[in-house]
């Protein structure tokens, strides 16, 4: 078996210490309060699935808010809100009975205690990897690799059936592609070039933010250098993300092929 790093013992360590918290919890306050911290996740992530997207357009509707982003808003406070109006119902309603000390099927609850604690520890590992896939979309790629969260992930990737923490992502397959696509075309000026030659790109170069943003030096020097963190946060292209006409118009294209195309050397 090869050598554990640091990191995989301090993983190792946490994993034990969250399911023996969470068994003697169990033990002490039951299944029923137990299960209501789970419960209330998943119902709360099932919500905002269903119904966040929606309300998310609806509520910010008319707001400086980014149209392709208010989708994932209303998903992600909803699902919030969800679970803890869940939670504190549950909690409620897992109470003891006034004058009772001793919680129902403490060895049951003890039992459920140690499932949570595995669950909560493969959350904290979903939110390190989550990071860390972020970092690696927004960053350069000299950048990322010296990041502390990317380079943990990475070495908890090393455990044994751990491996897809490298390619976990929590963006959509479309959003993630397309992040990904931007990046490889920032280190290709004549892809650049060819994209902005392409008939669907030239119908949207021509709206006035898009122009203004194309035609700006600082713009084209952040493009240059690769950096998409700083790109987005440049005042030029903060306005094309608070057009909502032209985000719907950029929405109905395929810019993951558009972008493969424009990558594709005319010359091999």
């Amino acid at each position: 078996m090869p050598d554990l790093s640091l990191t995989l013992w301090l993983a190792g360590l946490l994993l034990l210490s969250l399911m023996a918290r969470g068994g003697w919890r169990g033990f002490r306050r039951g299944p029923v309060r137990l299960l209501s911290g789970p419960f209330s996740l998943a119902a709360g992530c099932l919500l905002g699935a269903w119904f966040g997207p929606d309300l998310g357009h609806l509520t910010l509707h008319g707001t400086p808010f980014p149209w392709l982003l208010r989708g994932a808003a209303g998903l992600l406070v909803l699902s919030l809100l969800a679970g803890l109006l869940l939670y504190a119902v549950c909690w409620r309603v897992g109470r003891l009975p006034e004058g009772q000390t001793e919680a129902e099927s403490p060895i049951l609850g003890a039992l459920v205690g140690c499932w949570s604690g595995m669950l909560y520890f493969v959350l904290i590992i979903l939110g390190l990897a989550t990071i860390a896939a972020v970092i690696e979309l927004v960053e350069t790629p000299e950048l990322a690799r010296k990041s502390r969260w990317v380079l943990t992930r990475d070495e908890l990737a090393q455990a044994p059936s751990a491996g897809w923490l490298k390619r976990w992502t929590p963006l959509p397959e479309r959003q993630n592609r397309t992040i990904l696509s931007v990046k490889m075309l920032l280190t290709d000026p004549e892809a650049r070039r060819r994209l902005m030659a392409m008939p669907e790109i030239r119908s949207l170069a021509a709206h006035p933010s898009v122009y203004q943003a194309w035609e700006d030096k600082g713009v084209r020097e952040l493009l240059n250098n690769k950096d998409l963190g700083k790109l987005m946060e440049h005042p030029k292209v903060r306005a094309i993300l608070a057009d909502e006409a032209l985000q719907r118009q950029a929405d109905q294209l395929d810019f993951p092929e558009i972008i493969g195309r424009a990558l594709q050397n005319p010359r091999k």
